[in-house]
């Protein structure tokens, strides 16, 4: 069995009741079915409260009148973890913002950039992202699991991602390459033939004829096509839409162009390495999903459309500040996106399958 880990994996600690949005507000924490059993046999002292805060019929911890969880204390520190320890704790509030990808004999895995501290990590991070190997001397097989395919998705993603932190180029240049070789990926799979990222051809390349109106489209993806799962996200949507197409197309790209120069001479991290970051990321997460549903393009698409988006929500914030943006904002957009998109099943499929590019 292989594990693979990001290089800045470990240094990832729980800021608990410093964290600025905590991931015990707002959401559903199912529990798994072991933790169920050991806390409905439990006898101790806190046996009564433990009880009475969990949805027994659902398999959940119940929200207290705030919609924070049950366990939630005001100090922002869990009670159950106070009462009964952290081997008390269940998948769900033990593992996150761990996330693991299982193939055949190999386990991928990440932290979520849903987690506020996760996200504050990689915005800082100027470095080039590179992944830490593991292995033991476990053994499994899947059934019908096509391991060639999958060995050729493992080396497009190499490219894919040598692509992308080749600095020696436009991010810009970079986004278009990997969605060329994305299409030409698919195209050779679906003609039978052996995937590689050499074959790409013109009819591979995306085609921008109207880059307004292609940008205005992919927006309305986020309010149009996908599921909203907090209700203060839609406000965000509503209001980064009037600021970015509130006026006529000039004004949108002077907007954009200021926008730009402005960040270039800011405190703020380089926007081509946050950009870099952020599509590397999703992209070393879910390219090799492929090897499920086959999907490559709608991945790689995917992938890359999520570093779009955050670019014009980011756009959009800065002009509601009066041409300003914090690091803060910067965080906190990044994580409350991929809140959105990433603890959505339903996101999750729906990013996959939108036309986000023409060739």
């Amino acid at each position: 069995m292989i594990y693979s880990y990001p290089d800045y994996y470990n240094k990832f600690h729980c800021i608990a009741d410093k964290c600025p949005d905590t991931c015990c507000s707002s959401w559903q924490i199912v529990v798994d079915e072991d933790s169920l059993n050991y806390y409905e046999n439990f006898e101790g002292e806190y046996r009564d409260t433990l009880h009475k805060n969990i949805d027994w019929a659902e398999g959940t911890f119940k929200h207290n009148r705030k919609g924070k969880c049950a366990f939630l204390r005001d100090d922002l520190l869990c009670d159950m973890y106070q009462h009964m320890g952290k081997e008390s704790l269940c998948t769900t509030c033990r593992e996150y913002p761990r996330h693991t990808e299982e193939f055949e004999n190999v386990r991928e895995i990440s932290l979520s950039l849903s987690c506020p501290e996760v996200a504050r990590m990689l915005m800082n991070n100027k470095d080039i992202v590179t992944w830490k190997i593991k292995s033991d001397e476990e053994e499994e097989i899947f059934e019908e699991f096509d391991y060639f395919l999958f060995t050729n998705l493992e080396d497009i993603r190499e490219e894919m991602i040598h692509i992308l932190q080749n600095r020696d180029f436009r991010i810009c240049d970079r986004f278009s390459k990997v969605l060329q070789i994305g299409a030409s990926a698919q195209r050779h799979f679906d003609e039978g033939e052996l995937i590689s990222w050499l074959d790409v051809e013109e009819q591979d390349k995306v085609v921008v004829e109207k880059e307004y109106e292609l940008l205005k489209m992919q927006f309305s993806f986020l309010s149009e096509e996908l599921e909203i799962l907090y209700e203060d996200w839609n406000k965000v949507l509503v209001e980064s839409e009037v600021f970015l197409f509130g006026d006529d197309e000039q004004t949108f790209f002077q907007n954009r162009t200021e926008f730009e120069i402005w960040w270039e001479k800011s405190t703020l991290p380089p926007m081509e390495i946050v950009l870099e970051q952020i599509v590397v990321y999703f992209l070393s997460i879910y390219l090799l999903g492929a090897v499920y549903d086959e999907n490559i393009i709608g991945k790689v698409e995917a992938c890359v459309g999520h570093g779009i988006e955050l670019y014009m929500l980011l756009l959009a914030r800065w002009l509601k500040n009066e041409k300003h943006l914090t690091k803060e904002e910067l965080v906190e957009l990044v994580y409350r996106y991929s809140r959105e998109i990433e603890h959505s099943d339903e996101n999750l499929e729906q990013v996959e399958v939108l036309k986000w590019f023409q060739r």
